[in-house]
């Protein structure tokens, strides 16, 4: 697994810590040396070949952002998104591969990751996609424009999913915690302390079954709830 040394202690001002997963070594080396050379933006703190190593470096480093290769020699890069959340919770997910079958349409929009990308897009596709969704907006980006308009119908039906027995506080709540908001920043956006927060993710746990924060977290993101566009756009892209 190729994670550089001290690679916990990097994280240089707002950039945005990533992990590569492709099993083309020369794939995930020419993404790593291009976004390097991005003014700084992005931090390429592991690329790793397997979803075994994937699994690793995310529950080690807990990057920001996990580009993620769907064919993967271990296991599909959509089957191994449960554990990745189980291990790394906050961290976004960009799917990346080649032309999506009709059969995989619908395992892309509902797979829970929060882009797609692929790999006949230009790099400057790429780029836009690796922002979006480090901004914790979702974007995908396709020549399938089945893609998108699956994912749009699954995000419709996941945002009437929430419980109604939850307060409107609480939906607030784990609508940030989806997005992956510390304590400290859902406190300062919605204008309460750090311990009303706490609070609320206690009687949240307690009224979705949920053992700890972690499990919060991971059921929050399978939610499917998402960060509007600053802009007021949907922030679902079709190439």
């Amino acid at each position: 697994m190729a994670v550089p040394p001290n690679s916990k202690q990097i994280n240089q001002g707002n950039s945005v810590r990533l992990v590569i997963v492709d099993d083309h070594i020369f794939m995930r080396d020419l993404m790593a040396r291009a976004l390097k050379q991005q003014s700084g933006r992005y931090e390429v703190i592991a690329a790793v070949g397997t979803a075994a190593e994937a699994i690793c470096a995310c529950g080690e480093l807990k990057p920001d952002l996990l580009v993620l290769d769907i064919n993967l020699p271990d296991k599909n890069g959509i089957d191994v998104l449960p554990e990745l959340k189980r291990v790394a919770p906050t961290t976004r997910v960009l799917l990346c591969t080649g032309f999506p079958t009709d059969d995989r349409i619908c395992d892309l929009a509902s797979s829970g990751a929060h882009g797609f990308v692929e790999k006949t897009n230009t790099w400057d596709e790429f780029l836009q996609a690796i922002e979006h969704v480090s901004r914790g907006e979702y974007y995908f980006c396709s020549h399938n424009t089945g893609v998108a308009s699956e994912h749009e119908r699954v995000q419709k039906s996941d945002r009437t999913s929430l419980p109604p027995y939850l307060t409107a506080r609480e939906k607030e709540i784990i609508t940030l915690i989806a997005q992956g908001f510390t304590s400290k920043e859902i406190a300062a956006k919605l204008y309460i302390s750090v311990a009303t927060v706490d609070t609320h993710r206690t009687n949240l746990m307690t009224k979705l079954g949920v053992r700890n924060a972690a499990e919060l977290a991971s059921h929050a993101v399978q939610l499917g709830l998402t960060r509007v566009a600053s802009n007021g756009s949907s922030p679902v892209q079709r190439a």
